[in-house]
């Protein structure tokens, strides 16, 4: 085990402790074996976390080089040539539409978990299909993309969003724990409404600025501005599928911004007061949690 993942394997154990979460109890050892269907960004940190965890990890992606390249950083422990199987639990780890067509994948295990953005979609073609799932979103990632992205402590205090939709609420749990995640619990639709404004328009606003400002200048574009360009360089696929799948919830939250909005651009100082002590309230709830 490298000193990076030595380092926040100790973190992680430290914090458990603190909030009196029994380290056995959350799989840390236990040789359970996971397999992760999708090895992107997301499914690579969630193997190397839990494989440093005892976490048996075995891992497929549709294209052999992801899959290859995850092996090369030690997040597996076998590589699959097709998503089959028996474990005791799957991750789907791929762009929404590919998980739900994984959905149908001759594997079987105590539980199904995806990581996908949206829930409301593929929660309710889990419960058709019977399956034991929890639809599951960590809220981590960076605008970089593949299993050379992915590292440790990616999940470390970051919020780890749980759908129960059938499937085991403790084994769930346990794998958003050992990740070093604080897991929360609610509906799915809830879900979708309040990631469409936490995390889709914080996208489209990107994409809009992006527009806004091609052409401009590059002297006359501020560092402000150039971070909050930083979202729209994140891949444009899985973001289609994103916001197309939760359409109607993205499309009210920027009714509502819209509206902020335009209350804001008028100068009225107490709206802008209140927006400021928001966001530093925001800002530091965010950094207590490590985000």
């Amino acid at each position: 085990m490298n000193r990076t993942m030595r380092r926040f394997r100790r973190r992680r154990e430290r914090r458990r402790r603190k909030g009196g979460v029994d380290l056995q109890s959350c799989g840390a050892g236990s040789g359970r074996h996971v397999a992760v269907f999708g090895l992107g960004l997301i499914g690579t940190s969630l193997a190397l976390e839990l494989r440093s965890a005892g976490w048996r990890v075995s891992g497929y992606d549709a294209r052999a080089a992801h899959a290859r390249q995850a092996a090369q950083r030690g997040a597996l422990d076998a590589v699959l040539q097709a998503p089959e199987g028996r474990f005791d639990a799957i991750v789907l780890a791929a762009p929404p539409q590919a998980n739900i067509a994984l959905l149908s994948a001759p594997a079987q295990a105590d539980l199904w978990l995806d990581t996908g953005s949206v829930k409301a979609e593929i929660v309710r073609r889990a419960r058709a299909a019977g399956l034991p799932f929890v639809g599951g979103h960590p809220l981590a990632g960076t605008e970089g993309g593949g299993p050379t992205a992915a590292r440790m402590g990616l999940f470390a205090g970051r919020g780890f969003a749980l759908c129960a939709a059938g499937g085991p609420r403790t084994l769930a749990q346990e794998i958003a724990l050992a990740v070093g995640a604080n897991p929360l619990w609610l509906d799915a639709e809830e879900h979708d409404r309040q990631v469409a404004r936490s995390s889709h328009l914080v996208y489209a606003f990107s994409c809009a600025l992006a527009t806004l400002l091609d052409g401009t200048p590059r002297e006359l574009v501020g560092p402000a501005a150039r971070e909050m360009l930083r979202v729209a360089t994140s891949p444009t696929g899985l973001w289609s599928e994103i916001l197309e799948m939760n359409g109607p919830a993205v499309q009210e939250a920027v009714r509502e911004a819209a509206r902020a909005l335009t209350s804001i651009a008028s100068g009225d100082a107490q709206l802008l007061e209140a927006a400021r002590a928001a966001a530093q309230a925001l800002r530091e709830d965010g950094a207590a949690d490590g985000g």
